[in-house]
């Protein structure tokens, strides 16, 4: 049997080797280029590399000419002999008074919610030769004579069974011939007292209540003069001519306690939020208050100052003494045309001097 020549069986293969030893030094100048390319990068270009929460940014110096140069600080600037320039305008913590022109006399008859609404405050009001009106559509126990639309009234649930009264208001606005005025009993109200507005404490910790036995609400609580304002924004609405806040500070009974230091502030800051709430309506806003207050500042945060800047008018009782002069102590004050925005109570209603006087 003849042998198998089997030494040359594998010669085809043997040029595999040359490819083999090409790629792999390939594979080295690569690895020296890539270890070339990172040295030049963290030696010569490492001040151009960026650490962020989003891994290494390298930001060349071309892209940067592209970004505004950074901000380098510098000593301050001394300015020798500045020039101070005096204007008139208010600094911006200040409010400019919204004032409106000077209100016509006014003769009023006060009605009643339910008068209001059964359609009789016309005939009330020529019955008293008035040619306005004033209601109480706010009262102490809380009691609105209005279906309100805030959530705080409806927990409260002091709404009226119905809209009634609105109706009212809205028909004599119509009208156009009478001047109609609604009262707000503001802070003196038991159902604000009670809910999240929270009530005056005395310095036993308990509710403190007036000698008619109704606790009044912070007046610097913010959820109470929102709610406040809103119900004022809604009565604006409703077509009345202006708004008259009562009760609107810190009672002003003898022999209170400490509520603050300066109890002007947050009454200062109601007033604000209200005006602010009916700036755009046109509809005037009014402050009830005493002769103790005109006269000795005695209004529980409530100042002559704080008259003249918010109230465009001011309603007063008939003074007891005999040198109460409103209208000059409402001037010294800074309010401008004091005597025709006075609104004095008498025996047949409420009515400015002019109208009182004819």
């Amino acid at each position: 049997m003849a042998r198998r020549d089997t030494r040359n069986r594998y010669q085809g293969y043997r040029g595999g080797g040359g490819s083999s030893v090409f790629l792999k030094v390939l594979v080295v100048l690569l690895a020296l280029l890539l270890l070339a390319g990172l040295i030049f990068v963290f030696f010569f270009m490492g001040e151009y590399m960026e650490y962020t929460e989003d891994g290494p940014q390298f930001r060349p110096p071309w892209a940067q000419e592209e970004s505004a140069p950074p901000v380098i600080p510098s000593d301050p600037v001394v300015v020798d002999d500045p020039v101070v320039v005096v204007t008139d305008s208010p600094a911006p913590s200040e409010s400019v008074p919204v004032r409106l022109p000077a209100p016509d006399p006014i003769r009023a008859a006060e009605v009643t919610p339910e008068q209001l609404a059964g359609g009789l405050a016309a005939q009330l009001a020529e019955e008293a030769g008035a040619d306005a009106v004033l209601v109480e559509m706010k009262d102490s126990s809380g009691g609105l004579a209005w279906q309100s639309g805030t959530e705080l009234a409806a927990s409260m649930k002091v709404n009226a069974a119905d809209n009634a009264a609105v109706d009212a208001v809205r028909a004599l606005a119509a009208e156009e011939k009478l001047y109609l005025v609604a009262r707000v009993q503001c802070f003196r109200d038991q159902a604000l007292s009670r809910g999240e507005a929270g009530a005056l404490k005395n310095e036993s910790g308990r509710v403190w209540t007036d000698s008619d036995g109704i606790s009044w609400a912070d007046p610097a609580s913010e959820i109470g003069t929102d709610y406040l304002a809103a119900l004022c924004r809604e009565l604006a609405d409703m077509g009345f001519d202006e708004i008259v806040l009562a009760c609107s500070g810190y009672p002003a009974e003898s022999g209170l306690p400490s509520w603050g230091d300066d109890l002007s502030a947050p009454v200062a800051a109601f007033y604000a939020k209200a005006e602010n709430a009916l700036a755009s309506s046109g509809v005037r806003l009014s402050v009830q208050t005493d002769e103790d207050t005109v006269r000795n500042g005695l209004g529980g945060g409530i100042t002559t100052a704080l008259l003249a800047r918010y109230a465009q008018r001011v309603w007063l009782p008939a003074p007891e003494w005999d040198d109460t002069d409103y209208a000059a102590l409402l001037t010294a004050a800074g309010m401008s045309d004091a005597e025709a925005r006075i609104v004095v109570a008498g025996d047949a209603g409420w009515g400015t001097p002019q109208a009182q006087n004819e």
